[in-house]
């Protein structure tokens, strides 16, 4: 019995003995950098590739995002060029591009947006819903334009099937409670 314990004993010394061996790790370094962009550029427009911070957060509101995450003042006087009577600044993601125009003094002077394969706004989804029960979404298309950054003209162009019947629709968010939802 005394043999049993002490070889317990032992074994047990030699086991947490093995196990407090000290490994120093080397220095790890981290980089976060949310604004971070790329940026093409040929002599008239300038391309920025948007990383979003979280999914969506652009095609959300993307004249709202541009606001926040772009400076135009800074970037005329960053290309020091008085030659340019307009700017043209495309922001593109994922899912799809916001094109602005800006004069030679900052202002926003007009806005084209086109996204597709997007969450609807649930307003849509309900017309949508309402007008063809029984269809599936295919595909759709956001398609905007405006002059400053109000919003002038908009559409959802939607691709729904059910079994072999395809559709193709038109949605204007602002004509949805006025008039049926217009399809072809």
């Amino acid at each position: 019995m005394k043999t049993l314990i002490v070889l317990l004993l032992l074994v047990g010394l030699i086991s947490t003995s093995q196990a407090q061996q000290i490994t120093e790790l080397e220095e790890a370094k981290v980089n976060f950098a949310p604004n971070a962009v790329k940026i093409s550029s040929n002599l008239e427009n300038h391309t920025f590739i948007v990383k979003e911070s979280f999914a969506g957060e652009f095609i959300k509101n993307p004249i709202a995002f541009m606001k926040e995450n772009f400076d135009i003042k800074t970037f005329i006087t960053s290309i020091d060029n008085d030659v340019y009577d307009e700017y043209l600044v495309t922001f593109k993601s994922s899912k799809g591009y916001l094109e602005a125009s800006y004069d030679d003094d900052g202002t926003l002077l007009k806005t084209n947006q086109r996204f597709k394969d997007i969450v609807l706004p649930l307003k849509v989804r309900r017309a949508l819903y309402k007008n063809h029960t029984g269809w599936t979404m295919v595909q759709n298309k956001y398609l905007a334009s405006g002059n400053g950054d109000r919003i002038d003209k908009e559409v959802y162009k939607i691709k729904i099937e059910n079994g072999n019947k395809k559709q193709h629709i038109r949605i204007d968010p602002r004509d949805i409670g006025n008039s049926e939802v217009a399809s072809n």
